[in-house]
């Protein structure tokens, strides 16, 4: 991964592991690490993947060695996304190509997110590799995704394009590529400069429900 302070006080957190950018148990732990730097020293959060992928979701080489290593891996994913989900920083994604799986979940645990227009697909392939959602991806799936969509989106692994993305809630707009950072970017100036304090408590307020729900999920 990699980390960089931008002017105006905005920490840009950049998944960079391999061709799909797949999510292992060391990324993201290194992401943990970096969220935790941005609280101190930014004051908004900008994530962003490869141009042409976002991220294809958990690394399925670990999943292959057995359920262990899966296991392990799966759950410090979800404390990556309760992070996310939690952080007291507007945090916007920048999503420049596909985003599959935990890459659809890393755009659902954020405040804005916004995707890049073109032959790009997002898509929750649970039910269709035969992997089922623990409460935490219960919990932002169903929050954040169109009720009306729920069966076609989650239970039936339907995948969509960027603009389809939009109108159901995986995504709050869709741009041309080229326009995604600097959109994205943009949208970080406006929410970091509302009152922070005020931002973090109401978006823990607002969320106090779902985050309570993933917690004990997690931590018993």
């Amino acid at each position: 991964m990699n980390y960089e302070l931008l002017e105006g006080g905005i920490a840009k957190i950049s998944l960079d592991n391999g061709k799909a950018n797949a999510v292992s148990f060391e990324l993201a732990e290194e992401f943990m690490v970096n969220l935790d730097r941005a609280e101190k020293e930014a004051k908004g959060v900008l994530i962003t993947g490869h141009v042409g992928i976002f991220s294809a979701g958990f690394d399925l080489k670990v999943m292959a060695t057995g359920p262990e290593a899966a296991q392990k891996m799966v759950g410090n994913g979800m404390l990556l996304l309760e992070k996310i989900y939690s952080h007291p920083l507007p945090i916007v994604v920048a999503c420049e190509g596909h985003a599959v799986g935990m890459g659809v979940f890393l755009l659902l645990a954020a405040d804005y997110r916004v995707g890049a227009l073109g032959e790009f697909v997002l898509k929750l392939p649970e039910t269709a590799i035969d992997m089922p959602f623990n409460e935490t991806l219960r919990v932002l799936a169903k929050t954040h995704i169109d009720p009306k969509f729920h069966s076609r989106a989650i239970i039936q692994s339907e995948g969509y394009s960027a603009s389809q993305a939009a109108k159901i809630g995986m995504l709050d707009e869709a741009v041309d590529a080229e326009q995604v950072q600097q959109t994205a970017l943009a949208k970080l100036a406006e929410l970091s400069g509302l009152p922070s304090a005020r931002y973090k408590e109401n978006k823990r307020f607002m969320r106090a429900k779902e985050i309570k729900e993933i917690s004990e999920s997690l931590h018993g």
